[in-house]
């Protein structure tokens, strides 16, 4: 077949055609077969695995006058190719392809279509130069645009030179996958940035998706408001997955430590803090499941940090987030008001040491002048004391002197016969003295069991009957 046939017949073909060297090399292809199979040599477009296969089918149909067909794997992912070969003259060959993509592949395939044409997004690209090659999608609507109507146009002239998808296209087109985030009045927009690479790994453009997260946007502001508060707050907010990877690290805080999201997010922060055991094992705790609050100096600052795994729907730990606070100054106070507690209780003792004085009158009698109200907390304090004191002065006599006492009622009375008990159980004689008229009548009208007990009128008459009782004179 002469070449202007050929060429006739590859230009109006449907079918992916191309004529081939017997070495695989293309001399001439239709639209078809490029859009389908691509440029370029043949065994570079099918998997390496099928190319000693693909050799010998060229031979094959060389030699021969019969087609020679084979199923082969297509270097791109998912795609499959039934390629057949026939004799065009002495020196090449013809060759048609017949490209399927696997069954899996179609369902997913078909599963993203229909997700894709319900959703509220936006799938563009472009190549090296910045010429939109796609741009489809729903959200377009968003932009006051219609799908296709952007293609064919540059992107950095369509538009303004300050609007920054000049930097997101500069920074895909270097070879830098991203998200962005964006809210404008319409939409809260969430994009993801890809380059698209040729066979050699040069980048030829880039590809994007953008999915609007929010019908409400007054929702998406205030995510924005919270971002920015977070961002000015003495408060820092991150996050490490299951392996302890940084996924987020945001707030001022942060900054004040001296540490940023570009030190830390996507590094293993249980090697970043390796010389710190005691972060270390925070974080391990939380990543076995448990939920806790630490304080940790960090500088010149006292942190507080509250751990909470992240887990899945199945309850299995895949993360953990964490807030940090500056906790210096509420931990500076909260030490001043224990110190100040601290001091109140000394004083409190020491008030009510004086409320129960124990005297020694004699070398072996003591006495103890109660003076107002006896509650259980004194009255615990005061037989406290007593005993302490008749062991250490080894007294054969305690004198409780009511004197000061205007009124009793049922637990003071208790109170008062269990410290006559306790100190008789030392070997102690204890005595009540100085009860009032009213105090008796209202013991007498208690039935308070006093039998056991010596009362005497006042503390003189007490320490006459010690004396007589052989109690020695104090020197």
């Amino acid at each position: 077949m002469d070449l202007p046939a050929a060429d006739t017949l590859l230009r109006g073909c449907p079918t992916p055609l191309a004529r081939l060297s017997l070495s695989g090399e293309m001399l001439a292809t239709n639209a078809a077969w490029d859009a389908r199979v691509g440029s370029g040599s043949l065994d570079a477009r099918v998997h390496e695995q099928e190319r000693a296969a693909l050799a010998e089918a060229r031979r094959e149909a060389f030699v021969s006058e019969a087609t020679r067909s084979l199923d082969v794997r297509l270097a791109r992912e998912g795609e499959r190719a039934r390629l057949s070969f026939w004799r065009a003259d002495e020196q090449t060959l013809w060759a048609s392809a017949e490209v399927s993509r696997d069954e899996h592949e179609e369902r997913k395939a078909r599963l993203l279509l229909d997700c894709f044409r319900k959703m509220d997004a936006i799938v563009w690209s472009c190549d090296a130069e910045g010429n939109i090659l796609l741009s489809d999608g729903k959200g377009l609507a968003h932009l006051g645009l219609v799908p296709g109507q952007s293609v064919g146009k540059n992107v950095f002239r369509l538009f303004p030179p300050d609007a920054a998808v000049h930097t997101i296209v500069k920074r895909t087109l270097a070879g830098e996958t991203f998200f962005h985030e964006d809210v404008t009045e319409k939409a809260h927009w969430l994009a993801v940035y890809t380059p698209l690479v040729d066979a050699s790994g040069a980048v030829k453009g880039l590809q994007s998706l953008s999915i609007n997260l929010a019908e409400d946007v007054q929702l998406a502001k205030r995510s924005k408001v919270l971002a920015e508060c977070v961002a000015r707050l003495p408060i820092t907010l991150f996050a490490l997955d299951k392996d302890g990877t940084c996924t987020l690290f945001a707030g001022a805080l942060g900054k004040r430590l001296g540490r940023s999201a570009s030190d830390l997010v996507g590094k293993n922060l249980l090697e970043v803090y390796g010389d710190r055991e005691d972060i270390v094992s925070d974080m391990r705790r939380a990543l076995a499941g448990e939920e806790h609050v630490v304080v940790r100096p960090m500088r010149d600052t006292q942190v507080r940090i509250r751990y909470v795994p992240v887990r899945d729907p199945f309850g299995k730990v895949i993360g953990v987030c964490a807030a940090a606070e500056d906790a210096t100054e509420q931990m500076l106070f909260e030490a001043k008001i224990q110190e100040q507690l601290d001091l109140i209780a000394s004083q409190k003792q020491a008030i009510a040491e004086l409320g129960t004085p124990i005297i020694e009158v004699w070398q072996d009698v003591l006495a103890v002048p109660v003076v107002g109200t006896l509650d259980t907390a004194r009255a615990e304090q005061m037989l406290g004391a007593l005993l302490e004191a008749v062991v250490e002065r080894q007294a054969r006599f305690a004198l409780l002197d009511l004197t000061g006492v205007e009124k009793v009622d049922t637990d003071t009375a208790q109170h008062l016969v269990r410290v006559i008990d306790a100190v008789r159980l030392l070997g102690c004689e204890g005595m009540i003295t100085g009860i009032r008229p009213s105090v008796a009548e209202t013991l007498v009208g208690l039935d308070v069991n006093l039998t056991q007990t010596r009362t005497l009128r006042s503390l003189k008459d007490a320490l006459r009957s010690c004396a007589g009782l052989g109690a020695r004179p104090k020197r």
